[in-house]
Protein backbone atom coordinates (compact mmCIF):
# COMPACT_ATOMS: atom_id res chain seq x y z
CA UNK A 1 0.00 0.00 0.00
CA UNK A 2 1.44 3.35 -1.02
CA UNK A 3 0.61 6.36 1.11
CA UNK A 4 2.18 8.92 -1.20
CA UNK A 5 0.27 12.20 -1.02
CA UNK A 6 -1.24 11.38 2.39
CA UNK A 7 -0.30 13.39 5.49
CA UNK A 8 -1.89 13.73 8.91
CA UNK A 9 -1.08 15.16 12.32
CA UNK A 10 -2.37 15.87 15.79
CA UNK A 11 -2.37 19.66 16.11
CA UNK A 12 -2.81 19.25 19.85
CA UNK A 13 -4.46 16.97 22.36
CA UNK A 14 -5.47 17.11 26.02
CA UNK A 15 -7.95 18.75 28.35
CA UNK A 16 -7.26 22.27 27.01
CA UNK A 17 -7.53 21.92 23.23
CA UNK A 18 -7.89 19.13 20.67
CA UNK A 19 -7.54 19.15 16.90
CA UNK A 20 -6.49 16.80 14.08
CA UNK A 21 -5.63 17.50 10.45
CA UNK A 22 -5.55 15.13 7.45
CA UNK A 23 -4.67 15.74 3.81
CA UNK A 24 -4.53 13.63 0.66
CA UNK A 25 -3.59 15.01 -2.76
CA UNK A 26 -4.75 18.52 -1.94
CA UNK A 27 -7.96 17.52 -0.13
CA UNK A 28 -7.79 18.39 3.56
CA UNK A 29 -10.02 18.08 6.61
CA UNK A 30 -9.74 19.21 10.22
CA UNK A 31 -11.49 17.39 13.05
CA UNK A 32 -12.34 19.62 16.03
CA UNK A 33 -10.51 22.79 17.01
CA UNK A 34 -10.14 23.83 20.60
CA UNK A 35 -7.40 26.32 19.67
CA UNK A 36 -7.92 29.85 18.45
CA UNK A 37 -8.10 30.20 14.69
CA UNK A 38 -4.62 31.76 14.65
CA UNK A 39 -3.12 29.00 16.78
CA UNK A 40 -4.66 26.24 14.66
CA UNK A 41 -3.37 27.72 11.41
CA UNK A 42 0.09 28.33 12.87
CA UNK A 43 0.31 24.76 14.18
CA UNK A 44 -0.80 23.31 10.84
CA UNK A 45 1.56 25.56 8.87
CA UNK A 46 4.51 24.71 11.11
CA UNK A 47 3.88 21.04 10.33
CA UNK A 48 3.90 21.75 6.61
CA UNK A 49 0.18 21.75 5.88
CA UNK A 50 -1.51 24.27 3.59
CA UNK A 51 -4.78 25.12 5.34
CA UNK A 52 -6.12 26.48 2.04
CA UNK A 53 -6.64 22.80 1.15
CA UNK A 54 -9.06 22.23 4.05
CA UNK A 55 -12.46 21.48 2.56
CA UNK A 56 -14.37 20.55 5.73
CA UNK A 57 -14.09 20.94 9.49
CA UNK A 58 -15.68 18.11 11.49
CA UNK A 59 -17.15 18.67 14.94
CA UNK A 60 -17.52 15.91 17.52
CA UNK A 61 -19.26 17.85 20.31
CA UNK A 62 -19.67 21.27 21.88
CA UNK A 63 -17.20 21.16 24.77
CA UNK A 64 -14.80 24.10 24.53
CA UNK A 65 -11.65 22.02 24.15
CA UNK A 66 -13.05 20.69 20.86
CA UNK A 67 -15.21 23.57 19.68
CA UNK A 68 -13.65 26.82 20.88
CA UNK A 69 -12.02 27.91 17.62
CA UNK A 70 -14.14 26.15 15.02
CA UNK A 71 -16.45 28.98 14.05
CA UNK A 72 -13.74 31.55 13.30
CA UNK A 73 -11.61 28.91 11.57
CA UNK A 74 -14.57 27.88 9.43
CA UNK A 75 -15.08 31.44 8.23
CA UNK A 76 -11.35 32.05 7.75
CA UNK A 77 -10.89 28.93 5.62
CA UNK A 78 -14.37 29.11 4.05
CA UNK A 79 -14.82 25.49 5.09
CA UNK A 80 -18.24 24.06 6.02
CA UNK A 81 -18.57 22.50 9.47
CA UNK A 82 -19.89 18.92 9.54
CA UNK A 83 -22.17 18.27 12.51
CA UNK A 84 -24.80 15.88 13.83
CA UNK A 85 -28.05 16.91 12.19
CA UNK A 86 -29.83 17.32 15.54
CA UNK A 87 -27.14 19.37 17.25
CA UNK A 88 -28.35 22.77 18.37
CA UNK A 89 -25.70 25.41 18.89
CA UNK A 90 -25.48 27.10 22.26
CA UNK A 91 -27.50 30.33 22.39
CA UNK A 92 -24.49 32.08 23.95
CA UNK A 93 -22.44 31.80 20.79
CA UNK A 94 -21.89 35.14 19.08
CA UNK A 95 -20.39 33.98 15.79
CA UNK A 96 -21.41 31.61 13.02
CA UNK A 97 -20.04 28.91 10.77
CA UNK A 98 -19.13 29.70 7.19
CA UNK A 99 -21.57 26.93 6.29
CA UNK A 100 -22.97 23.93 8.10
CA UNK A 101 -23.37 20.40 6.72
CA UNK A 102 -25.70 18.21 8.74
CA UNK A 103 -25.19 14.46 8.76
CA UNK A 104 -26.82 11.38 10.27
CA UNK A 105 -25.11 8.77 12.42
CA UNK A 106 -24.51 5.52 10.54
CA UNK A 107 -24.51 6.00 6.76
CA UNK A 108 -21.37 6.60 4.72
CA UNK A 109 -20.85 9.86 2.86
CA UNK A 110 -18.45 10.03 -0.09
CA UNK A 111 -16.58 12.81 -1.85
CA UNK A 112 -13.84 11.72 -4.26
CA UNK A 113 -11.16 9.78 -2.38
CA UNK A 114 -12.78 10.67 0.96
CA UNK A 115 -15.45 8.45 2.52
CA UNK A 116 -16.66 8.85 6.09
CA UNK A 117 -19.32 7.98 8.60
CA UNK A 118 -20.18 9.20 12.07
CA UNK A 119 -20.86 7.02 15.10
CA UNK A 120 -22.29 7.83 18.51
CA UNK A 121 -20.06 8.28 21.54
CA UNK A 122 -21.04 8.22 25.23
CA UNK A 123 -20.23 11.65 26.60
CA UNK A 124 -22.00 14.35 28.60
CA UNK A 125 -22.54 16.58 25.57
CA UNK A 126 -25.60 16.65 23.34
CA UNK A 127 -25.38 14.44 20.24
CA UNK A 128 -21.74 13.59 20.83
CA UNK A 129 -20.22 11.72 17.89
CA UNK A 130 -16.90 10.76 16.35
CA UNK A 131 -15.71 9.67 12.93
CA UNK A 132 -14.46 6.68 10.93
CA UNK A 133 -13.14 7.58 7.51
CA UNK A 134 -11.20 6.48 4.45
CA UNK A 135 -8.82 9.01 2.93
CA UNK A 136 -7.01 7.77 -0.13
CA UNK A 137 -5.30 4.46 0.71
CA UNK A 138 -5.82 4.50 4.49
CA UNK A 139 -8.62 4.13 7.03
CA UNK A 140 -8.77 6.10 10.29
CA UNK A 141 -10.95 6.13 13.41
CA UNK A 142 -10.99 8.62 16.28
CA UNK A 143 -12.35 7.35 19.60
CA UNK A 144 -12.16 10.00 22.29
CA UNK A 145 -14.42 11.72 24.83
CA UNK A 146 -16.47 8.64 25.56
CA UNK A 147 -17.00 7.07 28.96
CA UNK A 148 -17.89 3.68 27.52
CA UNK A 149 -17.27 1.81 24.29
CA UNK A 150 -19.57 -0.16 22.02
CA UNK A 151 -19.29 -3.15 19.72
CA UNK A 152 -19.60 -0.70 16.84
CA UNK A 153 -16.50 1.15 18.03
CA UNK A 154 -14.53 -2.07 18.34
CA UNK A 155 -15.52 -3.12 14.84
CA UNK A 156 -14.68 0.25 13.29
CA UNK A 157 -11.31 0.32 15.05
CA UNK A 158 -10.49 -3.17 13.78
CA UNK A 159 -11.28 -2.03 10.23
CA UNK A 160 -8.85 0.90 10.53
CA UNK A 161 -5.17 1.21 9.73
CA UNK A 162 -4.72 3.99 12.29
CA UNK A 163 -6.63 4.64 15.51
CA UNK A 164 -6.62 7.75 17.68
CA UNK A 165 -7.68 6.48 21.11
CA UNK A 166 -8.37 8.34 24.31
CA UNK A 167 -6.38 7.36 27.40
CA UNK A 168 -7.51 10.14 29.69
CA UNK A 169 -6.68 9.07 33.23
CA UNK A 170 -5.00 6.61 35.51
CA UNK A 171 -7.61 5.28 37.91
CA UNK A 172 -5.44 5.58 41.04
CA UNK A 173 -4.32 9.11 40.17
CA UNK A 174 -7.92 10.20 39.61
CA UNK A 175 -9.11 8.59 42.86
CA UNK A 176 -6.30 10.08 44.95
CA UNK A 177 -5.99 13.37 43.08
CA UNK A 178 -7.15 16.91 43.87
CA UNK A 179 -10.37 17.00 41.84
CA UNK A 180 -13.63 17.39 43.79
CA UNK A 181 -15.75 14.27 44.14
CA UNK A 182 -18.40 15.35 41.63
CA UNK A 183 -15.75 15.87 38.93
CA UNK A 184 -14.05 12.54 39.67
CA UNK A 185 -17.45 10.88 39.39
CA UNK A 186 -18.17 12.60 36.08
CA UNK A 187 -14.82 11.64 34.53
CA UNK A 188 -15.10 7.99 35.57
CA UNK A 189 -18.76 7.67 34.55
CA UNK A 190 -20.13 6.01 31.45
CA UNK A 191 -20.56 9.49 29.96
CA UNK A 192 -17.08 10.72 30.87
CA UNK A 193 -13.70 9.55 29.59
CA UNK A 194 -11.73 6.34 29.04
CA UNK A 195 -9.07 5.37 31.57
CA UNK A 196 -5.71 3.94 30.59
CA UNK A 197 -6.88 0.44 31.46
CA UNK A 198 -10.11 0.98 29.47
CA UNK A 199 -7.99 1.94 26.47
CA UNK A 200 -5.82 -1.18 26.81
CA UNK A 201 -8.86 -3.46 27.01
CA UNK A 202 -10.39 -1.80 23.98
CA UNK A 203 -7.20 -1.95 21.96
CA UNK A 204 -6.61 -5.60 22.78
CA UNK A 205 -10.13 -6.45 21.66
CA UNK A 206 -9.98 -4.44 18.43
CA UNK A 207 -6.38 -5.18 17.53
CA UNK A 208 -6.55 -8.93 18.21
CA UNK A 209 -9.89 -9.43 16.48
CA UNK A 210 -9.58 -11.92 13.58
CA UNK A 211 -9.03 -9.99 10.35
CA UNK A 212 -8.11 -6.74 12.14
CA UNK A 213 -6.07 -4.40 9.95
CA UNK A 214 -5.07 -2.10 12.80
CA UNK A 215 -1.39 -1.14 12.59
CA UNK A 216 -0.92 1.95 14.73
CA UNK A 217 -2.56 3.78 17.62
CA UNK A 218 -2.05 7.31 18.92
CA UNK A 219 -3.02 7.64 22.58
CA UNK A 220 -4.61 11.06 23.02
CA UNK A 221 -6.54 13.35 25.38
CA UNK A 222 -4.29 12.63 28.39
CA UNK A 223 -5.21 14.52 31.55
CA UNK A 224 -2.40 16.69 32.89
CA UNK A 225 -3.61 16.10 36.46
CA UNK A 226 -4.69 12.46 36.46
CA UNK A 227 -2.27 10.95 33.97
CA UNK A 228 1.19 11.32 32.47
CA UNK A 229 3.01 9.90 29.45
CA UNK A 230 5.26 7.95 31.82
CA UNK A 231 2.34 6.40 33.74
CA UNK A 232 0.52 5.55 30.51
CA UNK A 233 3.67 4.02 29.00
CA UNK A 234 3.96 1.74 32.03
CA UNK A 235 0.37 0.57 31.65
CA UNK A 236 0.83 0.01 27.93
CA UNK A 237 3.84 -2.21 28.57
CA UNK A 238 2.01 -4.09 31.33
CA UNK A 239 -1.46 -4.52 29.80
CA UNK A 240 -1.22 -4.27 26.03
CA UNK A 241 -1.23 -7.62 24.23
CA UNK A 242 -1.73 -6.19 20.72
CA UNK A 243 1.66 -5.86 19.02
CA UNK A 244 1.13 -2.87 16.75
CA UNK A 245 2.91 0.48 16.91
CA UNK A 246 1.82 3.04 19.48
CA UNK A 247 2.55 6.70 20.17
CA UNK A 248 1.62 8.81 23.19
CA UNK A 249 0.49 12.34 22.37
CA UNK A 250 1.74 14.69 25.07
CA UNK A 251 -0.67 17.37 26.20
CA UNK A 252 -0.72 20.40 23.93
CA UNK A 253 2.16 19.24 21.75
CA UNK A 254 1.67 18.84 17.99
CA UNK A 255 2.50 15.40 16.62
CA UNK A 256 3.47 14.89 12.98
CA UNK A 257 2.13 11.41 12.38
CA UNK A 258 3.85 10.52 9.11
Amino acid sequence: MTTEGLRYAVLGSGSSANSYIFEYNGFGIIIDNGFTCKQAIERATNLGFDTANVKYIFLTHLHDDHFRGIEVLSRKLRAPVVTHEQLKLNHKLKTHFYKRRNIKVGPFYTEGDFRFRAFQTSHDADFSISYHFELGPMVFTIISDTGSVSEEMVELASLSDVLFLEANYNERMLHEGPYPYYLKKRIASGAGHLSNSDAMKFLNEAGLRPGSRLKKVYFCHLSSTNNSPEVLSGEVQELLEWKGDWVICRKGEPVACN
